[in-house]
């Protein structure tokens, strides 16, 4: 069972920090972008849809949208939890975010539960992008973990990855590199992972954004904040980037 997604794309290539429910920032940047699916663009999203912001759903549903990708971040896995039914799984997930769930009626619910859980169950941890402009840029929520791209997917490609909880969790939640890059200028080996030419990440909130690091990038701009905004990058060779008003 392989946990990671392979995309070659056509057209644009975009990638989108946390939204947290931030649809309507994402959709004035898109059209100001002229963002185009039937063109072949696609839009790649890094986790993180809802909780915290006011459209949640709307958000939700940018996974049946052409031309949207996503991955799983650690609040897709707090929904997860809940919906399950694991212990303190609600808990959790409503004193970070969750609320709108509990603000919706028992149909929205049921809908939720039957139709956008197993989407999110399925989303992949990791991304594996190929642009029109020929970069390879490696995509995940928190962390590659593995410095090595490469072994990074053979691992994830594994029958027995799933099982392997403790790097599937840490690519979801990990803050150390990140801790590292704000801080201090060495371990530069850190901040360069192998086998692709970027590596894009979001859940951590940084501002000036993007955190350029070797070649890791981190968009996540704490949209849903008062002072945050959201991040979009399009990997080509300038690696130019676009923030909501």
């Amino acid at each position: 069972m392989s946990l990671y997604q392979t995309i070659t794309a056509t057209g644009r290539s975009f990638i989108v920090g946390d939204l947290h429910g931030c649809y309507s920032l994402l959709e004035n940047v898109l059209e100001q972008l002229e963002f185009s699916p039937e063109n072949g663009d696609i839009c790649i999203l890094v986790g993180d849809l809802t909780d915290r912001g006011n459209n949640s759903l709307d958000c939700l549903a940018l996974l049946d949208e052409k031309g949207f990708y996503s991955i799983q971040g650690n609040h897709e896995q707090m929904m997860i939890t809940a919906l399950l039914g694991q212990e303190l799984g609600m808990y959790c997930w409503l004193h970070n975010g969750g609320q709108w769930y509990q603000a919706l009626s028992e149909t929205q619910k049921e809908e939720i539960k039957t139709y956008w859980l197993p989407k999110i169950q399925a989303l992949p941890y990791a991304i594996d992008l190929h642009t029109a402009a020929g970069l390879h840029i490696g995509i995940c929520h928190a962390d590659p973990v593995i410095n090595d791209w490469g072994k990074l997917l053979e691992t994830l490609d594994q029958e027995n990855a799933a099982s392997n909880k403790e790097l599937l969790e840490r690519m979801v939640w990990a803050r150390e590199r990140i801790t590292l890059a704000n801080k201090v200028n060495y371990l530069s080996d850190a901040y360069q992972i192998k086998g692709v030419d970027w590596c894009v990440m979001g859940h951590t909130p940084v501002r000036p954004t993007p955190l350029i690091k070797g070649n890791c990038i981190w968009i996540d701009s704490g949209a849903v904040y008062p002072s945050g905004y959201l991040t979009v990058i399009e990997p080509d060779n300038n690696m130019q980037y676009y923030h909501s008003s």
